[in-house]
């Protein structure tokens, strides 16, 4: 008999959601409105599309092992060195990779409560232990707390800013002092995921803790991952990347997988940097969205946390029974994991948050 290992035993997968056409044949509806995963409701750039349509010739093709040209173009856009970069089959496989590389059966890893669900699922896929540190009551997140739970078996410390789900974030002055005064031994992990619609509201620029810019910080085990699956619009061809000292990234690589970002990929990310006038359009629109779907949870009296990112966590009676039956309306938002009666809905669409603010009406 195949023996599994016992920290595995009790260890739930990650559950995604069923595809859009398969719910609407269940549910008998159409049209059926997406807003659960924090896509980019704009899609992407159309540059990217024709890259794809151009370069779609040569499929049969293995991809650059060593993604040469995004790498280029990524550390140019940067202002850093090429070897400082890691990719990843999104930013969540750069994530897995960590785990593999730092920690083991007696380590441990820390989080906040509610952070992204990933950094539970591959610590204690390696063994680790995986403890997670109270938040406010208010949502907020007490960097200070975070370094009184520091403990001899701490390796890696992960922090998701903004938070998904609540949209919380850490501004730049106390993440300034947390980095200061983390231990050399401990590997902070600075997932930037939402970083375009956050970095002109106060949150920092990991970077800076990366390639010393800001002098009054010293340089510490600093890894900032970021992606372009949200926005960049790329969710479906799953790209991300880290930024870190060449001594984190080299023994990274170590245990990369070769080809593990596909062809198209690399070159949809080319051309996705090159095109900020796209990501700049869908921040801005993210900005209108969040204002008007503000408005409407205030016009219906519906508790929300303020957020950082391109989504929105709000309270309800019955989390679980508003899911459903927003679902029956052709609505799917998501169940803030973590969090009794609270869902989280992405932002979109003008027209697509009309409609979710409408769906809502008679349900609450």
């Amino acid at each position: 008999m195949l023996k599994i290992p016992e920290y595995l035993k009790d260890l739930e997968p990650y559950k995604p959601g069923k595809p859009i056409e398969e719910l609407e044949r269940e549910l008998g509806i159409k049209n059926i409105i997406k807003l659960a995963s924090n896509e980019n409701p704009y899609g992407c750039s159309l540059f990217v599309k024709k890259a794809i349509e151009r370069e779609a010739v040569n499929l049969n093709r293995y991809p650059d092992g060593g993604a040469y040209y995004l790498r280029q173009e990524l550390s140019n856009f940067l202002e850093t060195d090429p070897e400082q970069i890691i990719f990843g089959n999104g930013s969540n496989e750069i994530i897995d990779l960590i785990t593999r590389v730092f920690l083991s059966e007696n380590d441990e890893a820390l989080a906040f409560q509610g952070s992204f669900v990933v950094y539970k699922l591959v610590s204690k896929a390696v063994g680790a232990t995986f403890r997670e540190v109270p938040i406010e009551q208010d949502f907020s997140r007490d960097l200070n707390k975070l370094l009184d739970k520091i403990t001899e078996k701490t390796k890696v410390i992960f922090i998701d800013n903004p938070c998904n789900p609540t949209g919380v974030a850490n501004l730049k002055e106390e993440m300034n002092q947390f980095i200061q005064n983390v231990p050399d031994d401990v590997l902070v992990v600075l997932d930037e995921a939402y970083f375009e619609y956050a970095k002109e509201h106060g949150v920092p620029n990991g970077l800076h803790y990366v390639d010393i810019i800001n002098p009054k910080i010293p340089e510490k085990n600093v890894i900032v991952l970021r992606t372009f699956s949200k926005a960049y619009g790329l969710a479906g061809i799953r790209l991300g990347y880290g930024i870190a000292k060449k001594e984190i990234i080299s023994v990274l690589e170590k245990v990369r997988q070769p080809f593990n970002v596909n062809y198209l990929a690399q070159v949809a990310g080319v051309e996705a940097l090159r095109d900020q006038k796209f990501v700049n359009f869908s921040v801005e629109q993210n900005e209108k969205g969040k204002a008007q779907l503000y408005e409407g949870f205030e016009k219906r009296g519906i508790h929300f946390i303020p957020t950082y990112g391109n989504f929105i966590m709000f309270k309800t009676n019955d989390a679980q029974m508003l899911y459903k039956n927003l679902l029956l309306k052709g609505v799917i938002v998501r169940p803030a994991f973590g969090f009794n009666n609270y869902l989280r809905v992405s932002i979109g669409t003008e027209e697509e948050n009309k409609i979710f603010l409408e769906a809502l009406d008679g349900l609450i």
